[in-house]
């Protein structure tokens, strides 16, 4: 049993490398620089029920910020001061996205945004600019040799208010 699904994995793994399909809203110039997508063309069981455009997008790019502050946080753990860097700089330039992605009645029962986003939507946005501001001050920080400590828990403390106010916990996180 556990050979059939290790090979199924496997062959999953092997077709995503065979022809990923990217769909993207917006056209190039709505993309900051070094931005790709995240999407693969093979969605988690959650994504599936996702509709398309603004609402999977938007859980694309959080899931693609969560996987950078992960990163983030492990070289802080280590110690690993330039490796702060490469994870803040990501987030920096994600950021800008994340307002664009909430256009005015893109809810959805599966979606964990809060209507207090649209209610509240300038506490929303700064927010959003300061997450960008945060973390590129965290990428400039790393690189000069600094201490990151200070300007990363700036970041994270900016990622914790926004979930806090504007998305519903998971099941698991109630």
């Amino acid at each position: 049993m556990l050979r059939t699904g290790w090979r199924r994995g496997m062959i999953a793994v092997a077709l995503l490398g065979l022809g990923s399909i990217v769909v993207t809203a917006g056209g190039a110039a709505d993309r900051p620089a070094g931005w790709r997508p995240v999407a693969t063309g093979v969605a988690r069981a959650d994504e599936h029920d996702l509709p398309a455009g603004p609402i999977r997008e938007r859980h694309e790019l959080m899931e693609e910020i969560g996987k950078q502050a992960k990163a983030l946080n492990g070289a802080l753990k280590s110690g690993d001061t330039a490796g702060v860097a490469p994870p803040a700089e990501a987030i920096a330039r994600l950021a800008p996205r994340i307002v664009k992605l909430f256009p005015e009645g893109s809810t959805d029962p599966k979606s964990r945004a809060k209507p207090e986003i649209w209610q509240k939507f300038d506490q929303f946005e700064a927010l959003a600019g300061q997450l960008e501001t945060s973390s590129a001050a965290l990428a400039v920080g790393a690189k000069a040799g600094a201490d990151v400590q200070a300007l990363a828990a700036k970041v994270m403390r900016t990622c914790k208010g926004c979930h806090e106010n504007f998305r519903t916990p998971k099941k698991d996180e109630q």
